[in-house]
């Protein structure tokens, strides 16, 4: 019965289009080009019904964007020593304490060492001593050999103990220097200028016994906040851009993105971008802090929201093709801005989709679509 009444609606509206045609042509009129067009459209669209549309667009998306991390150190540098069975004979440094490179930190007690150098030096002496008298014996026999006096089976014997000579005294000079640098190495010292931020040392305790480090520190006391992000979010925020921090006080610090991770963890979805702070007292590592950035997404297809159709399988659109057919395309979403939604992936820019009533419609209905026209330029005022 529904079937028969849109059909006969349809040949009304026909018949009332050709009764205007001949209405006009009797009068000895043309029908002008825009009520024949008028015509034409109603004949063809009568019966269908009619849904707003609107079109995927490439625009540039702002919004601020909040995270929270962790207050990190930006480059740690750790002091120890490779030297183990000393006792330590001082500490110069305690956490929270500013230090210069090369500044020393703590002593070893040397005493012990000093007197194997002093045995040592001995030694090389008397190494010297013997590789002199060797390199005289050689020369003689060399001068024995030249006048036949001595034979040539003495003559090699000599420069044998000669070479062995210069060897255990090479050794006694390598061990001597070995036992320098460690007596350097007694005092540790710092590799960069910083703030003291661990100290795990006490006076009298044996080097070596302590887990890790003896101490840390954060070069040129420089902390920054190592913010969580989305996926989404991570690719609207660049390298350079301000970044507003609030610390757990409700001060506010100025501060700009220096790294953006280039992935994101598989288990939490999440992404890193390292905020880049000035040196400041209050900021203290392991703490937690508030970002807002300034994102902006250039060129991000988006879409109005209310198009965007959710059901189980995930969120769709209803394109419309040029038949004005419709027919249902899975999207991935971005992040929502006022009333526009990012695409992640989508149909191109410029596709015509549902703007409202998508889930009423099916695939493979035929809609007559209306779509929001540019609001026109003012006219131009008469009489001027």
């Amino acid at each position: 019965m529904t079937k028969q009444r849109t059909t006969l609606t349809s040949l009304a509206a026909i018949a009332g289009a050709g009764t205007l045609f001949l209405g006009l042509h009797a009068c000895g009129q043309k029908p002008a080009p825009a009520e024949e067009a008028a015509a034409t459209s109603a004949a063809s669209t009568s019966g269908l019904q009619a849904m707003r549309v609107t079109r995927i667009e490439s625009r540039s998306l702002a919004e601020e964007i909040d995270a929270k991390g962790r207050l990190v150190v930006r480059e740690e540098a750790a002091v120890g020593t490779e030297l183990p069975g000393y006792r330590v004979a001082a500490v110069f440094v305690d956490e929270g304490d500013w230090v210069k490179q090369g500044q020393a930190m703590a002593r070893l007690d040397d005493a012990l060492l000093q007197a194997q150098i002093a045995q040592a030096e001995a030694s090389l002496k008397t190494q010297e001593a013997a590789f002199e008298f060797q390199k005289n014996q050689l020369a003689r026999a060399e001068a024995l050999v030249a006048e036949g006096a001595f034979s040539r089976v003495q003559l090699e014997q000599t420069r044998l103990e000669t070479t062995s000579a210069e060897a255990q005294l090479a050794v006694s000079r390598a061990a001597l220097n070995e036992m320098k640098v460690r007596q350097a190495r007694m005092t540790m010292r710092a590799p960069v200028s910083g703030m003291v931020l661990q100290r795990s040392i006490r006076p009298g305790e044996i080097s070596g016994g302590a887990a890790g480090p003896y101490f840390r520190i954060s070069r040129d006391g420089l902390i920054e906040l190592d913010a969580e992000l989305t996926d989404s979010k991570l690719s609207m925020v660049k390298v350079g851009e301000r970044v507003d921090v609030t610390l757990p006080s409700g001060r506010t610090i100025a501060g700009k993105i220096r790294f953006v991770s280039p992935r994101v963890d598989v288990a939490s979805g999440l992404g890193r971008a390292r905020v880049e702070l000035p040196f400041d007292k209050e900021l203290r590592p392991g703490g937690f802090a508030q970002a807002r950035f300034n994102g902006a997404a250039k060129g991000a297809l988006s879409v109005l929201a209310s198009a965007i159709r959710y059901e189980s399988g995930g969120p769709a659109l209803m394109v419309v093709d040029d038949a004005n057919k419709v027919s249902r395309v899975p999207v991935k979403l971005g992040e929502r801005m006022g009333d526009y939604v990012q695409l992640l992936e989508s149909p191109p820019a410029g596709t015509r989709v549902l703007e409202t009533g998508s889930a009423f419609t099916l695939d493979g209905d035929v809609i007559n679509p209306v779509e929001e026209a540019a609001a026109p330029a003012p006219a131009a005022s008469e009489g001027n």
